[in-house]
């Protein structure tokens, strides 16, 4: 069979499956018009070879150990590993409880563990990329080094990588480096693997998450804090304390895996948690401009300490209130425990300089509790 011959039977090949009719009933193609078929078949024919190494190449980094372990030193290569040895030790300490959390609402966690690390930048940002490798910037920790918070933080990311959102996000560049890799050149399997592994760890400070992605982390996150035992008022809080020190604008905030310039506002995030604490707590409770009320009626005003804002405060004090009502404290009598004041079993604030006392406060729990 002739080259030409061949070459217009696979036209019209072509032709039939887009019509959905069968090659016999086919008039011959032109040679004009078969040559210019030949290039849209080979078009085809390279844009869909380029989508399967793109799936290879996904596939190969986000679930084979192989693949997770080459993301993970590179990323380490790249980024640096922190030498502070009780900054690792804490993480280290928190990541299975997460992992528990995460386990009780998503088993799959099990089947690809996390990878983790913490870095030498200094900004306030945190990344999971595909194969649930993720890293903590040294820099986190020199806005907030409550654990609480970090474990929000931490388990924003967790949501990411849980949901495969940064699979889903590099799939757009990978399809655009592998593509251009192969246009016209014969590249092999260990190649385009680099260039897979270059994208990944090169882009992951521009991979578009998108705002729905990044609603459903933070929802996730909510759940995960909670189930790991962690004070579920940490998630406003973060939010408040990042807002003081980074002020409204999202665009000042450091990271653009944490908050890209299209992302919610520090103010939408936190107010998100806030109606989440109010029906968590069975709609009992509740924080506005640092004021904290059950049943609508103010119970206190919690006082600047500890490197916190009396705001930032308030909804430490919003998760705990949160946290007695949801498992039934409320049924017993507010106390104080010393300069605690207790509901129940449950610690609820422990009063400072600028705090009214937690007799005070017990008193005043009680009755409107």
């Amino acid at each position: 069979m002739t080259a030409k011959s061949w070459k217009k039977k696979i036209s019209a090949a072509i032709l039939c499956g887009i019509v959905g009719i069968s090659v016999s009933a086919v008039l011959p193609v032109p040679a004009a018009e078969a040559g210019n078929l030949g290039s849209i078949i080979g078009t085809v024919i390279q844009g869909a070879a380029a989508k399967q190494q793109v799936d290879a190449q996904i596939k190969y980094f986000d679930q084979t150990e192989e693949g997770r372990q080459q993301l993970f030193a590179a990323f380490k290569k790249k980024y640096g590993v922190s030498d502070n040895y009780y900054r690792m030790q804490q993480l280290d300490e928190m990541m299975p409880r997460l992992t528990k959390g995460i386990a009780a609402v998503d088993p799959s966690i099990h089947k690809k563990p996390y990878l983790y690390f913490i870095n030498k930048q200094n900004t306030f940002n945190a990344f999971c990329s595909m194969g649930h490798v993720m890293s903590v910037n040294e820099g986190m920790y020199s806005l907030t080094d409550n654990q609480d918070e970090v474990a929000v933080v931490l388990a924003h990311e967790m949501g990411h990588g849980q949901k495969n959102h940064v699979a889903s996000a590099m799939r757009k560049k990978l399809n655009v480096a592998i593509g251009a890799a192969m246009v016209g050149s014969a590249v092999g399997g260990s190649a385009l693997s680099n260039i897979a592994l270059n994208v990944l760890v090169n882009q992951i400070d521009t991979v578009a998450i998108t705002k729905k992605d990044e609603w459903e982390a933070d929802n996730l996150a909510f759940d995960y804090v909670v189930n790991a035992g962690y004070n579920p008022g940490a998630a406003a809080a973060i939010w408040q304390r990042v807002e003081e020190k980074y002020g409204k604008s999202k665009t000042s905030f450091a990271g653009e895996i944490f908050s890209p310039s299209d992302h919610p506002t520090h103010q939408q995030r936190r107010d998100n948690y806030v109606k989440k604490l109010h029906e968590y707590s069975g709609k009992h409770a509740t924080a506005e401009k640092g004021v904290v009320k059950v049943n609508g009626k103010a119970l206190v005003q919690p006082a600047a300490a500890n490197d916190m804002s009396g705001a930032e405060r308030s909804y430490f004090v919003l998760g705990n209130l949160a946290a007695a009502y949801h498992n039934g404290h409320n049924k017993s009598n507010a106390y104080a425990s010393g300069n605690t004041l207790m509901l129940g079993q449950q610690p609820i604030m422990t009063c400072y300089a600028g705090d009214p006392s937690a007799a005070e406060l017990a008193e005043l729990l009680n009755k409107i509790k």
